[in-house]
């Protein structure tokens, strides 16, 4: 089965900030890789992961998995650690299928 991805872009005074907190949290569990301060690609398992890319004033996550229920639970790790640091229940995610490579 071949991966399905999905998007969403989340509003942020400081995105940069908010992606470093998640990798600076999450790089002792997973193997990070950081192109540049503005884009880290996480892989939460074997068969999905996720890239982040400050995007202006905006962080957009773009999440792979095969499974849809594996693929939803992963976004509600994603959701609840971002609004965990950026302390802002009001964060909006409105995932989407993500669309081009």
């Amino acid at each position: 089965m071949s991966p399905i991805a999905t998007t969403a872009v989340i509003a942020s005074p400081d995105p940069a900030r908010l992606l470093r907190t998640l990798c600076n949290h999450w790089r002792h569990k997973f193997e990070i890789r950081r192109d540049h301060d503005g884009h880290a690609h996480i892989p939460f398992t074997a068969d999905g992961g996720a890239d982040f890319d400050v995007d202006g004033d905006g962080l957009r996550i773009r999440l792979q998995h095969a499974d849809a229920n594996e693929r939803a639970r992963l976004q509600r790790v994603i959701e609840n650690h971002l609004r965990r640091f950026d302390r802002d229940e009001s964060l909006a995610f409105d995932w989407s299928p993500a669309t081009g490579a």
